[in-house]
């Protein structure tokens, strides 16, 4: 009897734990959802170095890219939603007192994502790789 409770409790423990398990995003799996959703990216050359969009927040450096239309899209993976959330503060921190362009950032995971808003119909785009994103995170 004993044994049927223990096992049975462990069996609990185990699933509860793996419920609580963060679901993470690799740089590969961002980049293969923006080119399958016609966004193709090739890396950005000849940024400019005090760029915002592609400093290092919370000790992570960006994967900078560019559209096919020379939109900037910068990636950055974190190793945790918290390390993002850090990432953020940082970003306001470091840009408080600058004068940014209008941007679009977006969190996903562990994911976080800024673009330039230039055109409408590319902004749409992001938020469409976003959103499949999203759904690769959720239960």
């Amino acid at each position: 009897m004993k044994n049927i409770l223990f096992t049975l409790l462990t069996v609990v423990l185990i699933a509860a734990g793996c419920e609580g398990q963060e679901k993470r995003l690799t740089l590969a799996q961002v980049t293969d959802m923006f080119e399958a959703s016609g966004i193709l990216l090739h890396e950005a050359e000849d940024l400019h170095p005090d760029n915002v969009f592609t400093m290092t927040l919370n000790g992570v450096e960006p994967a900078a890219y560019q559209t096919e239309q020379e939109q900037l899209i910068s990636i950055y993976i974190f190793p945790s939603s918290e390390a993002l959330e850090k990432g953020i503060e940082d970003f306001e921190a470091k840009t408080a007192l600058a004068d940014v362009v209008s941007h679009g950032r977006y969190q996903v995971a562990n994911v976080l994502i800024f673009t330039p808003i230039d055109e409408t119909d590319h902004i749409d785009r992001v938020e469409q790789v976003i959103a499949e994103l999203k759904s690769m995170t959720t239960n």
